[in-house]
């Protein structure tokens, strides 16, 4: 009597029966069914009938948004990658198994001639990577950088291509956009130019100009002149050295038959002066040049037609720190700077100006010592001091805990006028930051040495005068630019709620020093019981 089966034993059975003739069959680099039993952080683990389960990584099933596009319970294909790895898993692939099913396809589209849309991904040496379901190579020799704007947007463009070389390994689907393009565009008509060739020098009118060219008329045919090749140097914009029907000559230095266009070229009719640039402005010669634009972090100076160069805003002086170059220089002006380094290759070449005089700092030992007085003028302030612009241009900065032996400062701005002259003494020489630090209490001896722990000792009576009041106590002047705190405990005898109920702004007062902190330069005093 035949044993009935129910449906879901039936399709277990099937499922048992495929993965059991995988099993016969399983070998390195074969196209086997699986089924997906759990989902994992790194891997889709998968049942496929062997002995051990197989593992996939989970890139593998990963969308354009990084989600997972497979469920458990999912019938897929797959290839074996590795029989058993170190940890006894099968290694698969999915990647490998849709691969070699779009090389099936691509196959068929090759033999047929047919034209297929596919995918920019990058550029590479010699072209670019064009993904039709399976990668192909793209050469430069057959794409039509005009057909997606350009070279610049290329990558991520969608294109019609054709397979022209076809293989199952990888490097081996050559593609064509060109042919492509030819094959969609039927309506376009076979030109021939056989009385035009490359090297020509011939005449022409511009009929447009646009911000990457000029379109040229050479009897009836039209070339693109673009902007890189209108001059050796640099132009901003075709209109600058062109008119619309204007005629000019160019040179003809591409001609493209099967796309029906020719390019046309200006500074090829002249030499590039690149060419010779080592030879005529040889590095650490002196040189005159012509600012042609000034930047916020340099200025651009030509010394010829096609030949322009970077001063950098750190070349320009030893000394002074400019913000902006346009406070020294200016466009249009005419220049002598010194030529420190050329690179031919990328055609740039780097000037100096500060490298006319020598520097400052070499000697600055020889010029400024420590703890001799010197004259600054005041340039400017920071957060911390005041900067000073000291003999020969050398940057001075005056902290302001150097201001006074006994007052503290927070802002300084308006303690002294820019252009003000100020006696300093010099404390030391900052080479790594190219400044001296100097200080004006150091023109006086520190009397917190000289008198104050005399006059203020613990004991001492001292008159003082009430000049700010606090939550917690009160501050008195001691003498000019010396103060004392007084805490609201020694305010009076007995509990005080309120400063203000005790002692207000301009009372003088008689206290007694409780505490003289001279490491800390604080000074407690009381006048509780006076």
């Amino acid at each position: 009597m035949e044993e009935k089966i129910g449906k879901d034993e039936k399709e277990n059975y099937n499922m048992e029966t495929l993965l059991t003739k995988s099993f016969s069959v399983l070998e390195e680099g074969k196209l086997i069914k699986a089924k997906v039993i759990k989902i994992g952080e790194e891997g889709v683990f998968v049942d496929v009938g062997y002995k051990s389960d197989g593992v996939i990584p989970i890139r593998e099933f990963l969308n354009e948004k990084g989600e997972v596009n497979v469920s458990v319970g999912d019938e897929i294909e797959v290839v074996v990658d590795k029989i058993e790895d170190s940890e006894g898993l099968l290694m698969l692939s999915k990647y490998k198994a849709d691969r070699l099913r779009n090389l099936d396809v691509l196959e068929k589209v090759y033999k047929n001639k047919d034209i297929v849309d596919g995918k920019i991904v990058k550029e590479v040496k010699g072209g670019y990577i064009v993904n039709v379901g399976v990668d192909g190579f793209l050469p430069n020799s057959q794409f039509v950088p005009e057909d997606v704007g350009g070279t610049q947007n290329a990558v991520g463009k969608i294109i019609p291509v054709k397979v022209i070389k076809f293989g199952s390994n990888k490097g081996d689907i050559i593609l064509s956009h060109k042919l492509a393009l030819k094959d969609r565009d039927k309506k376009i008509k076979k030109e021939t130019w056989d009385s035009l060739k490359e090297g020509d020098v011939i005449k022409g009118v511009v009929k447009s100009i646009t911000s990457y060219g000029a379109f040229i008329d050479v009897n009836g045919v039209t070339g693109l002149l673009h902007i890189s090749d209108m001059s050796w140097g640099k132009v901003s914009h075709p209109a600058e050295i062109l008119a619309l029907d204007s005629e000019i000559e160019v040179k003809v230095i591409k001609i493209d038959r099967e796309k029906k266009r020719v390019s046309f070229g200006l500074k090829q009719l002249v030499e590039d002066p690149w060419n010779k640039v080592e030879e005529k402005y040889p590095v650490g010669s002196v040189v005159k040049g012509k600012i042609v634009n000034i930047v916020n972090y340099g200025a651009f100076i030509k010394l010829e037609e096609g030949i322009e160069g970077l001063l950098h805003i750190s070349d320009m002086s030893w000394t002074k720190k400019f913000k902006d170059p346009s406070e020294i220089l200016a466009v249009g002006d005419s220049i002598e700077v010194k030529i420190l380094n050329i690179d031919k290759e990328n055609r740039k070449i780097l000037f100096g100006l500060k490298q006319l005089e020598n520097d400052p700092f070499i000697n600055i030992e020889q010029k400024f010592n420590i703890g001799s007085k010197v004259v600054g003028v005041v340039t400017g302030y920071t957060a911390s001091g005041i900067l000073l612009e000291l003999e020969g241009g050398i940057e001075g900065f005056l902290h302001k805990r150097d201001l006074s032996w006994t007052k503290k400062y927070g802002s300084l701005k308006g303690l002294f006028r820019k252009g003000e002259k100020l006696e300093v003494v010099v404390l030391n020489i900052d080479k790594l930051n190219r400044r001296i630090n100097v200080g004006i209490k150091q023109l006086t001896p520190n009397p917190w040495e000289l008198y104050i722990p005399e006059k203020y000792k613990v004991g001492n009576v001292v008159e003082c005068k009430v000049v700010r009041l606090a939550n917690f106590g009160v501050f008195v002047e001691l003498e000019k630019d010396l103060e004392g705190f007084i805490h609201i405990s020694e305010l009076a005898e007995g509990p005080v709620s309120k400063v203000e109920d005790v002692v207000k702004v301009g009372d003088l007062k008689k206290a007694k020093v409780i505490k003289l902190d001279l490491d800390n330069r604080k000074i407690s005093l009381s006048i509780k019981g006076m």
